[in-house]
């Protein structure tokens, strides 16, 4: 029986249909998750029943652990230090030799692909070419600092996290990423179908999304209207069930740390689906001001979403997703390198305000064997003020005054069918900013900027299958940016810079899977990534605003399976880029001026080499253990300082960590006594490409543990982070020499209902 005589079938035999379903599933994720699809697309309420019965029972039986009950702190473990010459020197070999060491696809990646039908995310890929990571994100949880927690347990993926929600972040997928403030991401997000582009309009707050799923490698940009060279990030609502659920829960903890988050979400109707959810989250700062004898860093959100969907006819569905967030914060978490990591003295405080809101209109048409969407969203970001006072060079007080704005416009095109995936997309962005900084009293800069972005971009790809055991997927992008810059400098001189440019991508790609077996594939992906250039709003000096984009060949291969019967996956990948302009952002000495200058410069080549490995493993149907480990090395291979004429060739780029690694080990029955534990580590990483060991954190291990007790309508649960104390810079700003201390040990508890 295959996939769409199912369909069929299900009008008269559902328990022939359920174990035909129950053998892919077992077999062959790629052809469980086609009928799953064509299942959906179907409009028979049988074919409804058995798509519910399939999420709820088969892909349990399969091994696939759709519902991951832990707090998702992961247990990591650090593995022996690696030497740098190795790396540098041999993990080429690594790279080649690495599937010999094991095969892919991580439990989760394969739930991906059964749990994800195509009505829970617009611009999901409707392939199993893709092998993404999936984090699933457990219901109500809270926190502000919940999207870095998230990505500890990805391989490959890091957050930088300033101390300032989103502003000063950087994130970096594979060793490619933002810079602070000037660079678009490496790997944009969307939050379901709403596109951001910009890492400070990154969430931190998760809102009820039901998982985060991470599309790897620059080939990712022939299933995205957003997208750049190192992938994209997807944040997906979870699917409406037969029967209505909410949920509500109420965290406590140290620190004076609360949060609640209440969802609801209705039964899967013919003609509606509806969901909700609103919180809240706040705490006391990690650090004390010792002068004023209060708290710094302290954070308190609000935040909610709405998301609707109506069906007018069997073959037209619109949607509608509301969200918005306003946080009241004090001023970012910085402390003087070398000194305490939870005190300061200084006489003045500052504070950060940030409100985002984002909706988008989906409107989606379903045809005999494809799918036609249209996607139109906006978004608005504003910080106003972000205020701070540092204390620097010796005692003098620095003072910034800091808004920033960001409006953005964007329609998504896309069509889906089994065979072929395209679509077109434009975005509009228009983003503007202030900058008041005093030095010992005397303003020492006042200025303001406008940028005006415009994105357009054809995207797409195709599925073929030479013979049974193989299946090739060329992809191809091209993209079109085009932005505008003006700066109004007022101190320390009064100047106008103009600036406009525009760059082009032709960004192919293909991938060749060879099906080993039933359970295993082998994939290799050859592909271009493309980030555009753009402007430094920090420097006076037109000449030098300027940057250029960030061009990436990409080269990967992938060993997967998935073993039902023994409810084991494992991933092993191996991946080697070529990057021309890596985009490098700091405090540079410049020659003609008679103070440093902040701007991005671009490196003429960089390389980035890596390993990853996911594996997953259910022993008992009562224990699940999960564990990921990658190494990354990005090495500037042509790069020198354009005014002082340092070569810094061979060193490694900053904001990457050299790897990280994750364990989790749960026991989580029914009902009754729960318990889990993880340790996450994470590689040494520098923030300048000089390699100053005082503007560097090395590598550090965060150990969580939780446990509780579940029972039919919820659970109680105690939870503790950081359980050693481990002190650590989540981020280090290297032109004051302060840095952002990561969170301390904390301890908490939480109640859940749900019904």
């Amino acid at each position: 029986m295959n996939d769409r005589e199912m369909v069929i079938a299900s009008e008269a035999d559902e328990p022939c249909v359920i174990d035909a379903m129950r053998f892919l599933a077992v077999s062959s994720s790629g052809a469980l998750v086609r009928a799953l699809n064509h299942l959906q697309v179907s409009s028979t309420t049988q074919a409804g029943k058995l798509k519910t019965i399939a999420e709820r029972e088969i892909i349990t039986d399969a091994g696939f652990f759709r519902d991951t009950p832990a707090q998702n702190f992961w247990l990591t473990f650090q593995p022996a230090p690696v030497n740098r010459w190795f790396m540098s020197r041999n993990i080429s070999a690594l790279v080649l030799c690495s599937f010999a060491l094991s095969g892919v696809l991580f439990a989760t990646a394969s739930a991906e692909e059964i749990v994800q039908l195509p009505n829970l995310a617009v611009n999901e890929p409707s392939t199993h070419v893709d092998r993404p990571s999936v984090i699933t994100l457990e219901p109500g949880t809270t926190s502000s600092a919940a999207f870095s927690d998230a990505a500890r347990q990805t391989v490959g993926f890091a957050v930088n996290d300033a101390g300032a929600r989103g502003f000063g972040q950087t994130t970096t997928l594979r060793g490619l990423g933002n810079t602070p403030f000037f660079s678009d991401a490496s790997a944009p997000v969307y939050l379901d179908d709403i596109p951001l582009a910009s890492t400070f309009t990154f969430p931190s707050d998760l809102y009820d999304f039901g998982q985060m799923t991470i599309y790897r490698g620059p080939q990712a940009a022939a299933h995205f209207g957003r997208a750049a060279d190192a992938g994209v990030i997807q944040f997906t609502s979870a699917a409406p069930g037969p029967n209505d659920r909410s949920n509500f829960s109420l965290t406590a903890g140290n620190y004076q740390q609360f949060s609640f988050n209440a969802s609801a979400q209705a039964a899967h109707h013919e003609q509606w689906d509806a969901s909700a959810n609103v919180g809240t989250s706040q705490r006391d700062g990690y650090i004390h001001n010792t002068d004023l004898k209060q708290t710094v860093d302290d954070r308190k959100a609000v935040f909610g979403r709405v998301r609707l969907l109506y069906r007018p006819a069997k073959d037209l569905e619109i949607s509608l997703h509301l969200l918005g967030e306003r946080s009241r914060d004090g001023a970012q978490a910085l402390v003087p390198l070398g000194g305490p990591y939870d005190e300061v003295s200084r006489g003045k405080e500052g504070e950060s305000d940030i409100d985002f809101g984002a909706v988008a209109l989906g409107i989606t048409k379903h045809l005999a064997d494809a799918t036609i969407t249209s996607t139109t969203s906006f978004s608005k970001w504003d910080m106003s003020p972000y205020s701070n006072r540092l204390v620097v060079f010796g005692g003098f007080d620095f003072d910034s005054v800091v808004t920033q704005s960001q409006r953005s416009f964007n329609e998504e095109l896309r069509y889906v069918s089994e065979k072929v995936t395209g679509g077109a997309f434009y975005s509009h962005s228009r983003t503007l900013g202030g900058a008041s900084r005093t030095f010992s009293g005397y303003t020492i800069e006042n200025s303001n900027f406008r940028q005006d972005g415009d994105t357009f971009a054809l995207f797409g790809q195709a599925n073929f299958t030479p013979t049974p055991d193989w299946l090739i997927t060329p992809g191809l992008r091209v993209e079109r940016t085009n932005k505008d810059f003006t700066r109004n400098e007022i101190v320390p001189g009064t100047t106008v810079i103009n600036r406009s440019n525009s760059w082009n991508a032709l960004l192919p790609s293909v991938t060749a899977i060879r099906h080993l077996d039933a359970a295993t594939d082998l994939a290799f992906t050859l592909a271009r990534g493309f980030k555009p250039g753009g402007y430094s709003a920090y420097t006076g000096v037109a000449s030098l605003t300027d940057f250029n984009p960030q061009r990436t060949w990409g080269l990967e291969a992938a060993l997967s399976t998935a073993r039902a019967e023994s409810k084991w996956a494992f991933t092993s990948r191996a991946y080697a880029y070529r990057v021309e302009g890596y985009q490098i952002e700091r405090s540079f000495a410049v020659p003609t001026t008679s103070t440093d200058e902040y701007l991005v410069v671009n490196a003429d080549r960089a390389q980035v080499l890596g390993l990853e490995i996911e594996s997953s493993w259910r022993p008992l149907t009562e224990v699940t253990i999960r564990a990921v480990a990658g190494l990354t090395d990005v090495t500037l291979k042509d790069f020198t300082d354009p005014f002082t004429k340092v070569n810094y060739s061979g060193n490694r780029a900053p904001y990457a960590p050299s790897g990280n690694a994750a364990l989790r080990i749960d026991y989580h029955p029914t009902s009754g006594f729960f318990c889990g534990a993880g340790l996450t580590w994470t590689g040494k990483t520098y923030y300048d490409e000089q390699e100053t060991a005082a503007l560097s954190q090395k590598s550090y291990a965060l150990l969580d543990a939780d446990a509780g007790y579940a029972f039919a309508r919820g659970s109680v649960r105690l939870f503790g982070r950081n359980l050693t104390g481990e002190e650590y810079y989540s981020s280090i700003t290297p032109g004051v020499y302060h840095g952002t201390p990561g969170a301390p040990f904390t301890w908490g508890g939480e109640v859940n209902f749900r019904w």
